[in-house]
């Protein structure tokens, strides 16, 4: 029954449900602030063949949760690089090869920590298709580079590229024009299933040279649901919550490159544990998340 069950077991689940969705994934496309420029831009991804991009991405999360009437602290560290290479056009979309050159990903609790088995994932590639208004359309070989999380079990990257790349507006946009876009990730491993789905609302909030890029910066917000479910040890665990965040970002407008990212969330939610069931952890979290163009 739960009641043996281990504190530790406990926390380990409860971190998991919420640690690696994918969230930094949805924030992506979150943004924010200033700006002077009145002529309407149109944008749109552009890969010309032969020019390869390397990405930086790093994310940290702190949860607080009541467990048996303890307050726990526990943080999720997540980075990765990766590169990618322009392979042409599939059916009128992008066809990219991307490879991992750098991954670290961890939990720390007060119970201990976990870190994923990098060498899993270091140097694997994969190829994904990007439309031309930055919608993802094939993840299959992500999913497939998977890495070990030891007690916690195996995940995959599928969820960390499936909303990489923010949505673009398919009208020309100047200073103060917005547009909707909607999101959901699904996030599955071996022993759990999340789902993420987020409304958000962009704003082109002025324009910025970056990096040597003329941009546009364009301020996001979003809010959305977060539901998963999980077995462990014949234990079920299920997650509800809310999740809201903004961003900023850049988008370079002559030669259609993503160019940075600033994004912050929160996460309010429960996991409630046990068949019927038996224990309810209330759970909070925020998430900061860096994406930077590393090389071009």
């Amino acid at each position: 029954m739960l009641a043996n069950r281990s504190l530790r077991n406990i926390l380990l689940v409860t971190s998991l449900a919420l640690a690696f969705f994918g969230l930094a994934a949805v924030a992506a496309q979150q943004a924010g602030a200033g700006g002077g420029q009145d002529k309407a831009v149109t944008l749109a991804y552009q890969f010309p063949e032969g020019k390869a991009l390397a990405y930086r991405d790093v994310s940290t999360e702190t949860q607080n949760m009541e467990v048996m009437g303890q307050s726990i602290t526990v943080k999720n560290l997540a980075s990765r690089e990766f590169s990618i290479k322009p392979k042409g056009l599939k059916e009128g979309n992008y066809l990219l090869g991307v490879t991992i050159d750098a991954f670290k990903q961890s939990t720390e609790s007060p119970q201990g920590g976990l870190s994923a088995d990098a060498s899993t994932v270091t140097g694997k590639s994969f190829d994904m298709t990007l439309s031309r208004l930055g919608k993802e359309i094939d993840l299959a070989g992500a999913s497939s580079i998977q890495y070990d999380l030891g007690a916690a079990g195996r995940r995959n990257l599928g969820a960390a590229f499936q909303t990489f790349f923010p949505d673009l507006p398919d009208r020309p946009v100047k200073t103060g024009d917005t547009w909707p876009s909607e999101d959901t990730v699904v996030d599955k491993s071996d022993m759990s299933t999340t789902r993420v789905v987020i409304k958000l609302v962009n704003t082109v909030d002025g324009f910025e040279t970056v990096d040597g890029y003329e941009c546009v910066r364009i301020k996001t917000t979003g809010k959305g649901t977060l539901t998963g479910s999980m077995e462990q040890s014949g234990t079920s665990f299920t997650v509800d919550g809310s999740v809201e965040g903004s961003m900023t970002w850049y988008f370079a407008i002559k030669e259609g490159i993503y160019v940075k990212a600033d994004q912050k969330q929160s996460v309010a939610g429960t996991v409630t544990a046990g068949e019927p069931a038996n224990l309810v952890i209330p759970i909070t979290g925020e998430n900061q998340e860096e994406i930077r163009l590393i090389k071009k």
